[in-house]
Parts: structure tokens; sequence; C-alpha cells
């Protein structure tokens, strides 16, 4: 834990270190030319909650069973986060109703965002919003503490499901069924978590008078460059273009193997099984050796990155290795005051493990680059729809750059693995969200888990015809659901499919001339949320585009790329 993570003092705590400045900017008088010097007080004051929010918050992610944090982010959020969201209203509102006021040009997408915001306050949210912040962090709890006993040992789930790309199948098999019963163990109370939190969104919304919890999303996340209907659309466009190739890909790997079918055990989204049953590439064994691999990358990659990791590394802003009660996800925040990321993940040792790093810290770069080219709080990060281009890119852009991690042959064999969990990805991606389209617009208005469960069993089916569960009980596969974004992170994962096209854009581009092609990524990532989506894409050189032609000319490439792999044996 970091020394940062330990600095929050029992006053940062406290609503009243924060009202009077609140109050001072709700009353001062405010014309036209005060603005920007007025909108930078609030951003400081903004990013001061934000920064106390994320400490606490990473405090109870990283020992889900340390009550003491739990408590302390429940009381910050019940005695400081709800008084200060009415107080962002008044605030919206008072600039809002400044005469004559016209937003520069890179504040202009934020004012409308603020108007939108405005409109859609309901005091009665304030207190609901706590409520529903607290059951998302259920989950983490309820999580944090599953444990996989296998070889009579107990192991995080992280560290269990490394193990999923044994050569050995009945090894396979005995983890699978090892990480299938712990997730049982939590399979109720993540129901009752679940329902609670339908409930709770559906109130959400028609306190904000919208039809359902979706629209309500859709102005939350100010999604107005592309309409729910195109959702559903692409998800037929994945359906048709993109399942029968990881149909091929899977049932190629199967008949190399030896094996009729692919079995769950066979198959693992995070975990390659190799296709010439080697066991899985273990390319570090500390978080430490890892940091090192990370730093090689991206010294050789550019300079400017290079010097940003080295900082996390020094200032102790990376929390990697898996242990138990630590929340078992991966993610990248913000601290907003300090102007640095911190990233959070459970390393086992796998080649995936850096893969994700990768990953993470194209986020991290992301938020050093806006927050260093843009002073208002609002202005950082991106839109959703353009926010997991610089993680997926970096992935990309780092494999180039592991021929010092890896030898010539198993570099090949990343390289293949890596193309195909592109394809792979694709049809999880639009299963997640299929599945919340219909969640918040179709479900029963009375839900049970069996509902929920049967849905997802339907579209499993659907975009993962290749898993055999023939004499399995199938009640582990119909509670897939049980994922960390349905929880905490709702309606949040299109946006990884659409930036997967990006990125696969954005690396064929560097193939060409990867001088020119990083130089458009940093510009785009300085941009923060002052351009829209689409001006964003075109910044970085591509195109916002989810159409079935654009994805079937993107996966041509990739399934050109792995034909040219395979040939090179």
């Amino acid at each position: 834990m970091t020394t940062q993570l330990s600095a929050v003092s029992t006053e940062q705590t406290r609503w009243d270190s924060y009202a009077p400045r609140y109050q001072a900017l709700i009353d001062v008088p405010l014309d036209a030319l005060q603005v920007p010097h007025w909108l930078q007080e609030w951003s400081d004051l903004s990013a001061e909650l934000s920064q106390v929010g994320t400490l606490l918050s990473l405090a109870a992610d990283l020992n889900t069973a340390d009550q003491h944090s739990q408590s302390r982010l429940q009381h910050f959020r019940e005695q400081v986060v709800a008084p200060s969201n009415l107080a962002e209203q008044q605030l919206r509102q008072k600039l809002l109703s400044v005469p004559h006021y016209q937003p520069a040009p890179d504040f202009a997408l934020a004012y409308r965002r603020m108007r939108d915001q405005a409109s859609m306050f309901r005091e009665a949210n304030v207190a609901l919003d706590v409520q529903h912040q607290a059951q998302m962090q259920r989950h983490a709890e309820i999580t944090g503490a599953q444990v996989v006993t296998l070889d009579g040992q107990s192991m995080t789930i992280p560290a269990a499901e490394s193990e999923l790309g044994s050569p050995d199948r009945a090894r396979r098999q005995q983890v699978w069924q090892a990480m299938s019963d712990a997730q049982a163990q939590a399979t109720g109370p993540l129901n009752d978590l679940m329902l609670a939190l339908i409930d709770t969104r559906r109130q959400l919304a028609a306190n904000a008078d919208l039809s359902d919890y979706r629209a309500y999303i859709w102005h939350e996340l100010d999604r107005v460059d592309y309409t729910p209907q195109q959702c559903l659309d692409f998800h037929t466009a994945v359906q048709r273009e993109i399942v029968p190739l990881a149909q091929n890909i899977m049932q190629r790997k199967a008949r190399q193997l030896g094996l009729e079918t692919v079995r769950p055990w066979d198959y693992s989204r995070r975990t390659a099984l190799d296709a010439q049953g080697r066991p899985p590439l273990r390319p570090f064994d500390t978080g430490a050796e890892l940091e090192q691999l990370a730093q090689n990358v991206f010294d050789d990659l550019d300079a400017d990155l290079g010097a940003q990791f080295a900082r996390m590394r020094r200032d102790r802003l990376l929390d990697l290795e898996s242990r138990p009660n630590k929340m078992s996800h991966a993610y990248c925040t913000s601290l907003d005051v300090a102007k640095t990321p911190f990233v959070l993940m459970n390393v086992v040792g796998s080649s995936q493990d850096l893969n994700v790093l990768l990953h993470e810290m194209g986020h991290a770069f992301h938020f050093f680059a806006s927050a260093a080219a843009q002073p208002l709080i609002w202005n950082r990060w991106s839109p959703i729809e353009f926010i997991e281009i610089p993680s997926i890119s970096m992935e990309l852009l780092g494999l180039e750059q592991l021929g010092r991690v890896y030898s010539p042959k198993d570099l090949e064999r990343v390289r293949q693995e890596q193309l195909e969990s592109a394809v792979l990805f694709m049809p999880w991606a639009a299963q997640m969200d299929a599945f919340q389209h219909w969640l918040y617009t179709q479900a029963p208005q009375q839900p049970t888990a069996a509902d929920l469960n049967a849905k997802w069993l339907e579209l499993d089916r659907t975009f993962h015809p290749w898993l055999d569960w023939t004499g399995l009980d199938e009640g582990q596969r119909a509670a897939g659901w049980q994922y960390y974004h349905i929880f905490r992170a709702p309606f949040y994962y299109l946006e990884y499919a659409m930036c997967h096209l990006g990125a696969l854009a954005l690396w064929r581009a560097a193939r060409n001339d990867s001088a020119a092609t990083l130089t458009r990524y940093k510009a785009a990532l300085r941009l923060g949320n002052t351009v829209s989506v689409p001006e964003l894409y075109r910044a970085a050189g591509l195109e916002f585009r989810f159409d079935v032609d654009y994805v079937r000319g993107l996966m041509d490439v990739v399934v050109g790329e792995l034909e040219g792999v395979q040939l090179n044996r």
C-alpha cells in the first residue's frame, strides 16, 4: 500500500471541511468575465473531494476484509459526497444562469454536459445514489473474500485462473471445478445484490422522469454520438461476422490438441490454451519483476512513457500482486490533486498479467497526458467511447517491444494469442452489452435470479456456440452474468468492443509508420474531454465506426495476420 493511501485525515472526511468553500462559490457575484477564475476554484475543490474519495475507495478495495476502511468509505459517501452533490447542482445552476456567458471552445462540451446534468438532477436521487454506491461496493466485499481450494491449499481466483492454460486436460478440469465451487459460494449473495441493484437503478430512472435505466444511463454517460439501436445492430454484426471466426479458432485448437469438443475447462478468456500443448508462459515471478519488464517495454517504446512509468514505480502508485481479500479485478484510477494515476492489479506471473499491465498503463498514460494539459477536472480523461483506445492500443503497441521479454519463438506465440484474443473477446463484449439492454428494458417487472440466468444462458449459447456443456450442470454457465461490470459499471462494456476496433486500426497504422502513429496517439490523449468522440478518433487517425462493413474489414486484417503467423511456423 502506498503512503498516499494512508494519508486521508479525519478532517478530510467531514463535510464541514468543504461546506464553507462551496458556499462561498455559491454566494459570490458572478459575471461572464469572472467565470474562468470561478470555474478553476470550483474545479480545484472538486478535485480535492475526488482524490479523497479515490483514496478511501482504494483502501477498501485493497483489503475488502477491513471493516474500518469499508465504514470510512461509506461514511464519506453519506456525509460528504451526498451534500456535495447538492452543492454541485447549485453551482451548475449558477453557471448556467450567468448572462451573456459563452464557454470557451475547450469548455463547450463540459458546459453542455453540465446543462444536461442540471436537467436530470433530482434531489430524491441524492440519497438514493449513496445507497447505490454502497450496494456496488458490496460486490467487492463478496468477491474479495472468494477463495479457491485446490490440492488442499487456498488460493485467490486470479491465481487459480492462471492454471487454466495447463496442457494437462485433467488438471484444467480440476481447476475449473474448484473455481466453480468457489464461485458457487457467492452465487446466492450476488443474486440478492443484483436484484436490489435493479430496483435501485429503476428508481433512479423513475425519479429522473425517464422510461428505464438504459435511458437514464444514456444521459448520464453523455451518449450523444450513437443510439441504443446501433448497439443492437452491433450485436448482430458480431454474431454474423465474428462468432464464426471465434468458433473456427477454438475448433482448430481442439483438433490440434486431439479434442473432440471444447469443454468449459478448455476455454478461458484470460488464460489462452496453447494449440501445441505447451504450458502457459510465465515471464516473471514477482510484481517487482513485472515492473522491470514493463519498464523495459515502455523505455523502448517511448522515452516520455518510460519516464511516466518510472515515476509510478518511484511514487508507489502500483499495487500489482494478488493476495487474499484484495478486490480481484484490475483497474486504473486517478488522484486528481496529485494529477497521477494509480493501478491496482492481481498478478500471478502469467503472460496475460504483462498484457493487463500494458492495458492499465495505457489508461495511466491517458490520465497523465490529460491532467497535464487540462487544468479543469471536467476536461480530464475522455468520453468512455474513447477511454479504452489508449489502453487496448498500448497492448498492441507494446506487443512490438517484447523482444527483450520473450524468445523469438515465444514472442510469435504471444503475438498469435494476442490476435486470437482480439477475435475471441468481441462475442463476450457483445453478450455483456446485450444482456444489459435486456436487463434494463425488457426484463420482467419483478425479475428473479432464474430470469437473469435464463437470459444469460440463451445469450451464451448464441455468442459462444463452441462450448460443449454436455452432461454438466449449466447452473454455473447461467450465472456467468455475475461479473464486475454488471454490478459496478452498468452499461460500460460495449466501449471495450468499440475501442478494440479502433485499437486494431491504430495497430495497423503503426505497422506502416510507428513514429507518426505514436505521435497522434499521444496528441489525442492530451485532448481529454474537450472534443467529441468522433473528433478524438480523428485526432488519433481513426474512424469512429462499429458497423458491419467496418467490423468485417478489420477482422479480415486480423485473420490475415493469424494465417501469416501460422504459415511462419
